[in-house]
């Protein structure tokens, strides 16, 4: 069986290190795919194709017999693209509802829409999407890329967030919640990995905050008497993104919406406890437990890269988040323990066991 995947693999965005994630779990399965490597999103030929698939141009892809299955990770605009007897998409959405126009490339150009979460499978149904045309399928980490907890001052707590300067991402909530409940007194740290600063963009799109340092200084962080923050915009790669999660007491990842929430699946298998936003994908696997912050549900707006007049999204409560932070900071060793609990509950969640449900899927 000949499977040839389509979709942006050479970048530090998340849909790109699900690509070769999958390629990596086929891989070790005994398949080796073909791909066609698209540029998108920041793309960077410093990531590596996974070794062992063969990348190919879609000149000779068009030249060549078609393969059995073509699986994408295409824009639904896009799904014309698509090449293969059997056409698998992946699918990503971080609100309750997608756009309307997509919905007919999404029925018409795939035999199959594969989604992470049940979130994004009901917010495909609701939206208009035939059930029997969609399957979940979680997204996965790597078990060889798991690294040791880093030791470090243990008098200062390391509080991460892995996020885009988008709204949507959570980062004004964070920030607001972190300036209530700590200040230059605590042994605290906001360590914030970003990839870019819209601020120094010659365009910022209306999604984006317009630059972090506004954003900061709206939120009271630039005050003498605030907690420390360090703003970290970097690319990293795959090993080096796993181990800044071993590097965390807390991973701060309350975002409006997920369609999986890669980064909270690889900090819990980190061991390293996660506040969440009570809403969407990441819930699936998330432990239940008062670190899923409570909510208010708002539209969506501006915030989602697409417009979908009835989407909403779900705005984490500014309070009951800073408590939260706060019971982290003074609670280590049962923090530590939460994280060790979350750590035992995702296991399964690898990138061989999601390939070996694609097969199953195929």
């Amino acid at each position: 069986m000949q499977i040839l995947y389509q979709g942006l693999l050479q970048s530090a965005a998340s849909w790109a290190r699900v690509g070769r994630g999958l390629l990596s779990g086929l891989l070790e399965l005994g398949v080796q795919p073909q791909v066609i490597s698209a540029r998108g999103f920041r793309f960077d030929s410093q990531f590596e194709l996974p070794e062992g698939v063969q990348a190919i141009s879609p000149r000779a892809a068009h030249q060549s017999e078609e393969p059995d299955v073509g699986l994408g990770f295409l824009h639904p605009p896009h799904l014309d693209r698509l090449l293969g007897k059997k056409r698998l998409n992946l699918f990503s959405w971080e609100a309750d509802r997608v756009p309307r126009a997509w919905l007919e490339p999404l029925s018409t150009k795939t035999n199959l829409v594969i989604v992470p979460s049940e979130f994004t499978r009901h917010a495909l149904i609701e939206s208009g999407l035939d059930e029997s045309h969609i399957a979940v399928l979680p997204h996965g980490f790597d078990p060889n890329l798991i690294q040791t907890r880093t030791p470090h001052d243990h008098q200062t707590r390391r509080y991460l967030v892995v996020a885009a300067p988008h709204w949507r991402k959570g980062v004004r909530e964070i920030c607001q919640a972190f300036r209530q409940a700590f200040t230059c007194q605590d042994n605290v740290l906001l360590h914030i990995k970003t990839n870019y600063d819209p601020g120094k963009a010659r365009k910022r799109f209306d999604f984006e905050i317009p630059s972090w340092q506004e954003l900061f200084e709206t939120c009271g962080l630039n005050d003498r008497s605030a907690p420390a923050v360090h703003l970290d915009v970097a690319t990293l790669g795959d090993r080096e993104q796993m181990g800044l999660y071993a590097t965390a007491d807390l991973l701060v990842a309350t975002s409006w919406g997920e369609a999986f929430g890669l980064a909270i699946l690889e900090s819990l298998a980190h061991g390293v406890p996660v506040l969440t936003t009570a809403w969407s994908g990441h819930m699936d696997f998330m432990p239940n437990s008062d670190d899923a912050v409570p909510f208010d549900l708002r539209p969506a707006g501006t915030a989602l890269y697409e417009p979908v007049p009835d989407a909403r999204v779900a705005v984490p409560q500014v309070p009951a988040l800073a408590a939260r932070m706060r019971w982290h900071y003074e609670h280590r060793a049962e923090s530590a323990e939460i994280g060790q609990q979350g750590q035992s509950t995702v296991t399964h969640l690898t990138w061989r066991n999601a390939a070996q449900q694609l097969l199953t899927l195929v």
